[in-house]
């Protein structure tokens, strides 16, 4: 999106720019664009007209085509003579909103339910720990021996 044009989008324009200096090396740069939609009922616009780009396709699909490189939406993850790691990034090949948006929103709530599901089993795991532990009378030093010895 960042790298399209009013031809691509209409009235298209820089949103939100945040920078953050994460290292002597590092330094993290965010940013979003804003354009008018075709059809503004199909997203969701401010008072102007305007909306910003899908962050949550974004987001998680470019550490996808990191972890995967190789060529997979053209993201190679080594510099050459022509091409810097930046060239690199912003090469990634982004697939349209409107025609992964279903995926994405599926996507979404099933990333949810699962992160509520494992926050569940957590909770599971450590009331049976408890119960264990009630069980066979363990005072409180030797369930920190215990939970060390499984990494706790």
């Amino acid at each position: 999106m960042l790298e399209q044009t009013n031809e691509h989008r209409s009235n298209l324009r820089v949103g939100d720019v945040s920078l953050d200096r994460e290292s002597p090396n590092t330094v993290l740069v965010e940013a979003t664009a804003r354009y008018k939609p075709d059809d503004e009922d199909a997203h969701e616009t401010d008072q102007w007209g305007y909306t910003e780009t899908e962050a949550d396709l974004i987001e998680h699909f470019v550490p996808v085509a990191v972890d995967e490189a190789g060529g997979f939406a053209n993201f190679r993850e080594t510099a050459t003579k022509t091409n810097s790691l930046i060239d690199r990034l912003k090469a990634i090949e982004v697939p349209d909103v409107d025609d992964v948006a279903d995926d994405l929103e599926n996507y979404l709530e099933t990333k949810e339910r699962a992160e509520e599901l494992d926050a569940k089993i957590a909770k599971t795991d450590d009331l049976i720990d408890e119960i264990v532990y009630e069980l066979y009378g363990l005072i409180d030093e030797e369930i920190e021996v215990v939970e060390e010895a499984v990494g706790k």
